[in-house]
């Protein structure tokens, strides 16, 4: 004859029983309002009290008296919540890396492509004629067209037009690297 679940006994060495049915019963509500003193959710709640109640199951402990067995269940209930909760922390450390990972990771191909960009546009401009690249540099760290005009001993108007002619020949040379966007017309 094959016992169903409500039919068998936990046995204390005292010699008094219980019957799991009885004991899951009686327990179970109230070690997932345990659980529940440390975690939110009460469907993970539940899981975990299941899973003690499986882990009790597989082990088939012996046990002193009735009080033992509430203890070993409270502490088990206690004990996974807590690693439950260490867990988290873990995956949300774990989340936050990748995610600090991706965003190291995007800065780090925006600067590779903002290097390379220059790179492009300033081995364009040695290319230029002698006075269109001084004229082009000297602009580029912001000097006005009259600050130039001193350095170089030329005049104001000889400044706009070295730009002028360097900017168109730039655009030209650098349609083929990049769209003509606001970008290159700023050079």
């Amino acid at each position: 004859m094959k016992k169903t679940f409500k039919d068998i006994k936990i046995r204390f060495e005292d010699g008094n029983h219980i019957f799991v049915k009885d004991f899951f019963y009686s327990y179970y509500p109230v070690l997932t309002v345990f659980a529940e003193k440390y975690i939110a959710d009460k469907s993970i709640c539940e899981d975990i009290v299941q899973d003690v109640f499986i882990s009790f199951w597989e082990r088939q402990n012996v046990f002193l008296n009735i009080k033992a067995l509430k203890a070993f269940f409270y502490k088990s209930v206690r004990n996974s919540c807590l690693d439950y909760l260490k867990h988290q922390k873990v995956e949300k450390k774990y989340m936050d890396l990748t995610k600090n990972s991706c965003h190291e990771s995007e800065f780090f191909l925006d600067e590779v492509l903002k290097n390379e960009t220059y790179s492009v546009i300033y081995r364009e401009i040695n290319k230029l004629p002698e006075m269109g690249r001084k004229v082009l540099l000297l602009s580029m760290n912001d000097n006005s067209n009259e600050e130039i005009a001193g350095q170089l001993n030329i005049g104001v108007n000889t400044v706009r037009t070295h730009k002028a002619r360097s900017y168109k020949v730039l655009r030209a040379k650098l349609a083929v690297f990049f769209k003509p966007s606001k970008f290159i017309r700023q050079l």
